[in-house]
C-alpha cells in the first residue's frame, strides 16, 4: 500500500534527495573516512539516508539502481586511493553530470567542538528542516565560464529551493556556507548552527531566567550584593562585554505579534507593539572540508569528460575523443540490444519447454488413465467370471442332492436283508 497521495508524490519527486556514500577496497578503509561520511549526513539532512549501511560487496552500480525508486537525486560518494588521497564525486542522477573533487583536508565535528568556545549541541531539531546554503565568491552570470556555472547550479540543486509564502523562518536553523576563493579556486565548506541572543536583557537577567534549565550550574552568587537591583543592574553584567561586541548589521527585530523579522541596519530600538531586539550569532558544528575542483563528467561516474583542471586537449584531440565516445556508445547500444535479444530468446525458450513439459504431463496422465481403465475392466470380467462359476458350482449341487440325509445304498440291503430272511 502506497502512504503517499498522487499529489504528495509529485511534491516528494520535486523535493532535491541525497544519498552519501563510502566506496572504498578494504585497503583504504579508515575510522576517519567513515566519521566524515556520517558527519556529511547529518549536513545533508532531512533529505538523505541518514542509516545507509554499505557492504563491502557493494558497487556504485548497486546504489545507481536503488536511486530510482528511493528518489534520490544527488549521489554524493567519498572515496580513497591507494596514495591515500580523498576525494568526493557529486553526480546528479540518473544521467549526470558528475563532479571530481579532490579533498586538500577536512576537519571532523568532534575536532570542531574542541577549539569553538561555547559548543552547540548537533542534536534536536535543528535538523528537521534543510540548511541554508549561502554561496560566496560563484557565479551564475552567462558570461561566466560553461563548468563555473555548472558548479554553481549543482550546488544549488542540491537543497530545496526557498519559498517567501512556505518557508518559516523559525524553522531555518542551520548554514551552510560554500566559499571560493577567486585566485586558488578551492572551495571551503563550513557548517553552522544559527542561534539568536536577546541584546535587550542584561546577562544577569538572562542568568536569572535560564537558572532552572541549567542544573549544574550554580545559582549566581548574591552574598557581596546588599539589594537584587545591585546585581541586575551592574554595568559590568552586560548582555555583551567588550570581547565580543556586536554589530549593528547582526541585530534584528522580532515582532512577538506575527513572528516577522525586520533586519536593520542602523541602532534598533524597543518600540511599543512588542517587538525585542535581538542578535544572530552563528556557531559552527562542523565538519570542514575544502574541496579542489579536478574534473568533470558527462555521465553518471562515466562518460566524456567535459572538463578537466589540469589536461586542456585541442581542438583535433577533442574531436577524436568524441568520436572515440560515440564508438563506445554505439557498442555498447548494440550489446544492450544483443543482450535484449538474448534475454527475449531465453524467456521464449523456457515459455516453450514449460508448454511441452505440460503437454507430456498431459499425455502421461491420459496414458495413465488408459491403462488404469483396462486394469479395471479385467478386474470386472475377473470378478463376472468368478461369480459365474460360483453360481455353476451352486447349481450343480442342488442337482445332484436329493435332500435327504440317508445313504441309498443302506436302505437297499436292508430290504434284500428282509426279503431273504
Amino acid at each position: 500500500m502506497d502512504i503517499f497521495s498522487a499529489d504528495d508524490e509529485e511534491e516528494v519527486t520535486k523535493v532535491p534527495r541525497s544519498m552519501v556514500l563510502k566506496i572504498c577496497s578494504n585497503r583504504e578503509q579508515s575510522h576517519a573516512l567513515g566519521q566524515l561520511v556520517h558527519d556529511f549526513r547529518q549536513v545533508m539532512q532531512p533529505y538523505t539516508l541518514t542509516k545507509l549501511r554499505e557492504r563491502k560487496a557493494n558497487k556504485l552500480k548497486d546504489f545507481l539502481v536503488m536511486a530510482g525508486p528511493l528518489s534520490v537525486s544527488h549521489l554524493l560518494v567519498f572515496s580513497k586511493t591507494k596514495q591515500g588521497n580523498t576525494s568526493l564525486r557529486i553526480a546528479r542522477t540518473p544521467r549526470g553530470p558528475t563532479l571530481h573533487f579532490k579533498v586538500l583536508n577536512y576537519s571532523l565535528c568532534k575536532d570542531v567542538r574542541k577549539f569553538v568556545r561555547a559548543p552547540k549541541s548537533t542534536e534536536g531539531s535543528a535538523y528537521l528542516n534543510p540548511p541554508l546554503l549561502v554561496l560566496n565568491g560563484f557565479t551564475s552570470e552567462r558570461s561566466a565560464a560553461p563548468e563555473e556555472v555548472l558548479l554553481t547550479t549543482m550546488f544549488q540543486n542540491m537543497f530545496p529551493p526557498l519559498s517567501v509564502q512556505d518557508t518559516k523562518l523559525s524553522g531555518i536553523k542551520r548554514v551552510m556556507v560554500l566559499h571560493k576563493d577567486k585566485e586558488t579556486g578551492e572551495i571551503d565548506l563550513r557548517h553552522y548552527a544559527i542561534e539568536t541572543k536577546s541584546v535587550d536583557e542584561s546577562k544577569a537577567v538572562k542568568r536569572l531566567k535560564t537558572v532552572k534549565n541549567k542544573i549544574q550550574k550554580p545559582i549566581p552568587n548574591l552574598a557581596n550584593k546588599e539589594d537584587i537591583a545591585d546585581y541586575l543592574l551592574d554595568p559590568y553584567a552586560g548582555a555583551y562585554t567588550s570581547e565580543s561586541e556586536v554589530e549593528d548589521d547582526a541585530m534584528v527585530e522580532v515582532d512577538q505579534a506575527d513572528k516577522n523579522i525586520k533586519i536593520k541596519s542602523e541602532e534598533i530600538e524597543k518600540a511599543s507593539n512588542g517587538t525585542q531586539k535581538r542578535a544572530i550569532k552563528l556557531v559552527e558544528i562542523g565538519p570542514r572540508i575544502k574541496l579542489g575542483l579536478r574534473k568533470i563528467e558527462e555521465g553518471v561516474c562515466e562518460g566524456k569528460i567535459l572538463y578537466h583542471s589540469f589536461v586542456h586537449k585541442t581542438e583535433s584531440e577533442v574531436k577524436a575523443l568524441e568520436k572515440k565516445h560515440a564508438q563506445k556508445a554505439k557498442l555498447k547500444d548494440e550489446r544492450r540490444k544483443r543482450q535484449e535479444e538474448n534475454v527475449r530468446k531465453k524467456t521464449e525458450g523456457k515459455t516453450s519447454r514449460a508448454k511441452r513439459g505440460k503437454e507430456k504431463a498431459a499425455a502421461l496422465s491420459a496414458k495413465d488413465n488408459e491403462e488404469s481403465g483396462s486394469d479395471r475392466e479385467e478386474q470386472d470380467d475377473d470378478n463376472e467370471r468368478d461369480e459365474q462359476e460360483d453360481l455353476f458350482d451352486h447349481d450343480d449341487d442342488q442337482k445332484f442332492d436329493d435332500g435327504s440325509d440317508d445313504e441309498p445304498f443302506a436302505g437297499g440291503e436292508s430290504e434284500s436283508e428282509s426279503d431273504s430272511e
